[in-house]
């Protein structure tokens, strides 16, 4: 089955659009995408192909298809994963959901890639918190080793993951989790810190200015942006300037205080 789906994928790729996807999922040394290799599938076609498999791959199949290093072969592997936990979650399947979330824990660095993170984490977590009720404890222990594992793929994976958390109501984890990241150096992160933020604050947007008025002055532009994005143009513009104006405040104390000590 892992070798018949990898010809479709295969055959079906555009060599033309492979450049695009080197260039726009930053494949080049240094950039977070290094090394990764691309068949030139969109995803609504990966997504077509896929479908006639669900039914016949198995965890050992996904291990295989993940161990894959074309990004189009680790998609499929994990829309089979998110497959797999919505039907479990139908028949309220813990044990199952549980072999699963241990399954995904364990190769979770082969998701190296936004998209990856992004199309998985949400699904297969919120499946598991979903039939879990009052494990928030065991909840934020495993979103805590994702956050200091200092792998840019985990650490995306716990602040996304809380996105099924923000759909039923609950806020506080990814209030929390955005605060821990608000010093995090990679963009990537930034964006998804500030894409939380926004659909938290569509649940509670004096919960989210709130936060904003807390540690908006330490956050990245991007985050800040992203944020806010929901907001009417006037409040935008007071934002982006109140938190510019701690900034640079806050930038100027460090200046004193160097100086100062220097001085000592």
């Amino acid at each position: 089955m892992v070798e018949e789906l990898s010809a479709s994928l295969g055959a079906s790729g555009d060599a033309e659009r492979v450049h695009h996807f080197l260039r726009y999922f930053r494949t080049g040394p240094g950039q977070y995408g290094h090394g990764d290799q691309f068949l030139g599938l969109t995803v609504p076609a990966l997504r077509s192909i896929v479908v006639p498999y669900r039914e016949r791959v198995t965890l050992a199949d996904c291990d295989r298809l993940l161990g894959s290093p074309y990004h189009e072969i680790r998609f499929a592997a994990l829309l089979f994963l998110v497959h797999f936990a919505e039907r479990m979650e139908k028949r309220n399947d813990r044990a199952g959901l549980e072999e699963l979330v241990a399954f995904y824990d364990g190769r979770l660095e082969r998701a190296n890639g936004w998209d990856l993170v992004d199309v998985s984490a949400p699904k297969i977590m919120g499946a598991h918190w979903r039939c879990r009720e009052g494990g928030a404890a065991e909840r934020k222990k495993l979103l805590k080793t994702w956050a200091d594992s200092g792998n840019l793929w985990r650490q995306r994976a716990a602040i996304v993951s809380t996105l099924s958390l923000v759909r039923r109501g609950r806020l506080e984890e990814t209030f929390w989790l955005a605060e821990y990241f608000l010093s995090h150096p990679h963009d990537l992160m930034h964006k998804a810190v500030g894409w939380l933020l926004r659909e938290a604050g569509k649940r509670d947007g004096e919960a989210l200015r709130n936060f904003l008025a807390a540690h908006g002055g330490r956050m990245a532009r991007t985050a800040l942006r992203y944020a806010i994005e929901r907001m009417g143009a006037e409040e935008r513009k007071e934002w982006l300037g109140s938190t510019a104006r701690a900034r640079s405040s806050s930038s100027a104390g460090d200046f004193a205080l160097s100086a100062d000590l220097g001085r000592r």
